[in-house]
């Protein structure tokens, strides 16, 4: 896979992940990450924002080589901060309405 594609930001699962530090690639704030990110998490937050966005399942960051994560790439229509703030708000808003609908399931 190539990695530069341009007009395309590419999420990484690790990007939100709340057990990693930003020196390890986690690219948002402690208290907008998360544990357990998946890609399918990802995708969701990304077509709930309803941007455009590709998805490669068997994708692996470079510098976790066997890891094969997956990746998000997002169409470039802010800047990759703010991208990754609002995927991750919005992943926290997805989060919080499974847990609601989980609570009402078993009561």
């Amino acid at each position: 896979m190539k990695m530069r594609k341009s007009g395309k930001v590419f999420l990484w699962p690790l990007n939100f992940e709340s057990s990693v530090s930003r020196k390890n690639g986690r690219k948002v704030s402690k208290s907008l990450s998360l544990n357990g990110v998946s890609v399918k998490e990802i995708m969701k937050a990304v077509e709930d924002l309803d941007l455009r966005f590709e998805v490669e399942l068997a994708a692996a960051r470079p510098s976790q080589h066997w890891s094969k994560s997956g990746l998000v790439l997002v169409e470039k229509s802010r800047s990759k901060c703010e991208l990754l703030r609002l995927v991750a708000e919005k992943m926290h808003e997805n989060r919080s309405l499974e847990g609601e609908k989980f609570e009402k399931v078993n009561k």
